[in-house]
């Protein structure tokens, strides 16, 4: 099955990264990007994408306004600077609204030491998190990692390769990287949100559907992580009750931008709509990009209902970040800095 074969309906990648992939990207090499997710978008037969790239984003959605939405970024701090310094947030977000960004993306909160890293729930984001609320400013936010990245027998090489080993140097568990979203929640219950990469939960059909019924401002993601399309391959035919069940909560996305040229952006988007679409057995193509495991067994399509991928594609996304984009001011140029943002406790 080619692009050509998927059903005929709008699709909006709600996860797409821009320029910060690759350190500091250079202005030639931001265009060369854009140039890219355009013809990602052609060839993709996508209608639209949401990046993460700060302000690089912002001003490829300027250039081209109706392809895409622009994720503003969050000022990341050590615990030492966090100590010390308080974050205006709600001056701060305000500023990104008015310069155009649609929402938060991607608030990252990949395991990291306990020593140096800010947890979610910790006082330093209260602001950040109250504001969003109160504004209903969508976030998109990663938190924890596939389970088996903390099992030394269980790690990918790829994974062990680039340092997420996660079972030496004091990580937090992935349990406890759960907690602090949960007390996020729980403090802001109108907090819309969207998890990503299905929010590491694709081996836990039940903890999933128990999370989804506690928080009903809370989405995942589809970004691979291929283990995500693994193991709901392993328990298909529930995994497609779910699916369907919860067709309002689950959303697009791929994770572009971690993938590095043009066919790997788009086996991502195969892999993904041939799984909802199809009730096909099928494996990684060898063309898509080393982070996606190659594994024996065969992923098992869910081959969804119209109603539920029309929900999945692009209208869940068009409810939590607008049916159009905002408009953009260009009138700031740069990113603040963390001193501009900041003032003493």
């Amino acid at each position: 099955m080619g692009f050509s074969g998927f059903v005929d309906l709008p699709v909006i990648d709600c996860h797409v990264h821009l320029g910060t992939m690759r350190g500091t990207p250079t202005g030639e090499s931001l265009r060369e990007q854009g140039k890219t997710l355009v013809e990602v978008i052609r060839r993709g037969h996508l209608k639209q994408m949401y990046t993460s790239g700060g302000y690089a984003g912002l001003r490829l959605k300027a250039e081209y306004p109706d392809l895409f939405y622009a994720g503003g970024p969050i000022p990341r701090l050590q615990r030492e600077h966090a100590e010390k310094a308080k974050v205006d947030w709600e001056e701060y977000i305000r500023g990104l609204v008015d310069a155009g960004f649609d929402g938060i993306g991607e608030v990252v909160s990949k395991p990291a030491p306990r020593e140096g890293r800010v947890p979610l729930d910790s006082p330093h984001y209260e602001g950040f998190w109250s504001t969003c609320e109160k504004l209903g400013y969508t976030v998109l936010c990663h938190v924890a990692d596939p389970e088996e990245f903390w099992d030394e027998g269980l790690i990918p090489k790829w994974a062990k390769d680039k340092g997420w080993g996660y079972y030496v140097g004091g990580y937090p568990t992935k349990g406890e990287l759960y907690r602090e979203m949960e007390n996020v929640l729980d403090r802001h219950p109108g907090l819309k949100i969207v998890l990503c990469h299905f929010y590491f939960m694709s081996a836990d059909l039940e903890g999933a559907s128990d999370f989804l019924a506690r928080y009903e401002n809370a989405h995942f993601d589809l970004s691979l992580g291929i283990e995500l399309m693994y193991n709901i391959s392993r328990r298909r035919d529930d995994w497609r009750d779910f699916f369907i069940r919860h067709q309002d909560r689950i959303l697009f996305g791929t994770d572009i931008g971690v993938s590095k040229t043009l066919q790997q952006h788009l086996d991502r988007i195969w892999l993904i709509r041939k799984f909802l679409e199809s009730d096909d057995e099928f494996h990684t193509p060898q063309s898509a990009d080393p982070l996606l495991t190659r594994y024996e067994e065969p992923y098992v399509g869910l081959k969804l209902p119209k109603a539920a991928l029309e929900n999945i594609y692009a209208k869940n996304f068009q409810r939590l970040w607008g049916e159009k984009a905002r408009k953009v001011d260009l009138t700031l140029k740069r990113e603040p800095s963390i001193t501009e943002l900041t003032r003493k406790a």
